[in-house]
């Protein structure tokens, strides 16, 4: 039974020679630096997630107010024009001879259709920001 027990000791102390011990501490210093690593990576991802959660409240409450601005315009809008358009049927019935030039078609296109068309609207904004940018 001795002869085992010495065989593995012998065997577990060759093994043992054969690893360089200034490789394994350098192997667990470099496992300590990136452990030190990751953790800073980890605490600034924290960090990060943090801040951002906090600015997308922040924006999601100034889209929200801003989202509730234009409806109540679009709303306020949208009853100035049918102010308009019964102002306007108002008048034309009461002085027929004012509107008699106009042709029915186009006055009621005109009630449809849009002051300024989105495309105009883009040009004149572009032409207005290369103008500014000239002048500067």
């Amino acid at each position: 039974m001795d002869l085992p027990d010495s065989a593995s000791r012998v065997f577990c102390g060759r093994i043992l020679s054969m690893v360089n011990t200034d490789d394994v501490n350098a192997i667990i210093l470099a496992q300590k630096n990136m452990l030190d690593r990751f953790e800073k990576t980890n605490e600034m991802l924290l960090n990060f997630n943090n801040l951002s959660s906090a600015r997308l409240q922040q924006m999601s409450e100034r889209f929200l107010h801003h989202t509730r601005t234009l409806v109540e315009m679009k709303r306020d809008l949208d009853s100035i024009f049918r102010r308009i358009r019964t102002l306007k049927g108002k008048l034309a019935r009461q002085h027929p001879e004012a509107f008699s030039h106009i042709p029915e078609a186009s006055f009621l296109e005109e009630e449809d259709e849009d002051p300024i068309p989105p495309s105009t609207t883009t040009t004149i904004a572009t032409s207005e920001q290369s103008t500014g940018s000239c002048d500067t």
